[in-house]
């Protein structure tokens, strides 16, 4: 089967079959693979595109028609490397991840991936990095990798992936050739959300389909989020609040926008706390062990820090969800206030204060405080 395949890619005009567990990205696939059978591939290749579109997994893709000897340049997604590679555990492809405080990549990290890749392959004739984000190399990681990358060992490849290439260090950025990849057309989004959130009831699928906007990464995250429902809730209220303006901004901790927002903090600190206590059980249950009683104090459902602005990064999406939509003609979020009377150029500005709020409250521990000076900027501008 692995030599079948391998036929289909054909000559110069034959159509490429795809990399392994990739869909959609046709003509970057179509590129990659001629580069790779010409033995031109960049050895640095920064993956450009919006969250949740699968620039990891054509980064694994590419990575299995890099080492596959089975079926090599397009790779079989059977054999013992290609089942490795996509499960994470193959020992030729290192993932260099976020592990610092702020989500950085700590120089820590970079300086042992640049060790290993002098070190070369351990069983491949090629090696591969992968940098997700690239955006979250620092001024001291980005140097610890910038040798590595400006003087590659014969066969290393770097694959950085990003949302934000503005926000790549330029001396990264410059040694590496951009590959724009674009959403996903909703039919290949809807094959994904299938077989990822298969147990999501039907009505879920399909809202996650159209709201994603191409992007297979958040529907499966909304058709399977179970806090999804007082997410949406806390956005039903934020446009209610911003539309009254300081009255119903500063309501107070009673009003329907703070409850709805106390809702949905308890409600995923007390999934988080679950799954914790779940995989604490599985733990003590394959060691032969009861599972001690923790001493450690009940929060009550209390959120972290975390799990607050992880609430608010999803309100921000969900909102800018809607509002795109809006400018569509659509209805957007269910259940959410149709915005009449609002111009597109309006809608438009009203995104990029909420595009804004996931880097502030990256370097605020208040995210009340941020969510509130959010809202009090689309009250205004909406009162302009």
């Amino acid at each position: 089967m692995a030599s079948e395949r391998s036929d289909a890619r054909g000559g110069e005009d034959g159509e490429f079959p795809g990399f392994v567990g990739v869909r959609g990205h046709r003509e970057a696939q179509a590129m990659l693979a001629r580069a790779l059978g010409r033995g031109q591939l960049h050895h640095a290749l920064m993956l450009v595109g919006p969250r949740g579109i699968g620039k990891a997994t054509l980064a694994r893709g590419l990575a299995s028609a890099l080492l596959c000897r089975a079926s090599p340049g397009i790779g079989c997604g059977v054999c013992h490397t290609c089942t490795r590679i996509q499960a994470g555990t193959h020992p030729d492809v290192d993932w260099l991840l976020p592990s610092g405080t702020g989500g950085q990549i700590t120089i820590d990290s970079a300086r042992e991936c640049h060790v290993r890749q002098q070190n070369g392959p351990y069983e491949s004739e090629r090696y591969v990095v992968v940098v997700d984000p690239a955006d979250a190399l620092n001024e001291y990681s980005g140097n610890a990798l910038l040798k590595a990358i400006e003087e590659p060992r014969p066969g290393i490849h770097f694959l950085l992936l990003t949302t934000n290439m503005q926000g790549v260090l330029p001396t990264i950025l410059s040694r590496t050739l951009p590959i724009r990849l674009g959403r996903l057309a909703d039919a290949d989004v809807a094959a994904i959300v299938a077989r990822e959130a298969a147990d999501a009831a039907d009505d879920r699928r399909q809202m996650a389909v159209l709201l994603a906007e191409g992007s297979a990464g958040v529907a499966v995250e909304l058709a399977l989020d179970p806090a999804l429902d007082r997410c949406l809730e806390l956005v039903r209220q934020a446009i209610r609040a911003a539309a009254e303006g300081p009255p119903g901004i500063f309501a107070g901790d009673k009003s329907p926008l703070w409850e709805s927002y106390t809702s949905a903090t308890r409600e995923v600190a007390a999934i988080e706390a679950a799954a914790t206590a779940e995989a604490e059980e599985a733990e003590a249950a394959i060691a032969g062990k009861k599972k001690r009683k923790s001493k450690k104090k009940e929060t009550k459902g209390k959120a972290s820090a975390a799990q607050q602005r992880w609430v608010a990064n999803r309100l921000a999406e969900l909102w800018i969800l809607h509002l795109r939509e809006q400018l569509r003609g659509r209805q957007g979020l269910p259940g959410a206030p149709v915005l009449r009377g609002l111009t597109p150029a309006e809608l438009v500005r009203q995104i990029g204060i909420l595009q804004r709020l996931t880097q502030r409250i990256r370097r605020n521990a208040n995210v009340r405080l941020i969510l509130e000076q959010t809202l009090l900027e689309i009250a205004g501008r909406r009162a302009a």
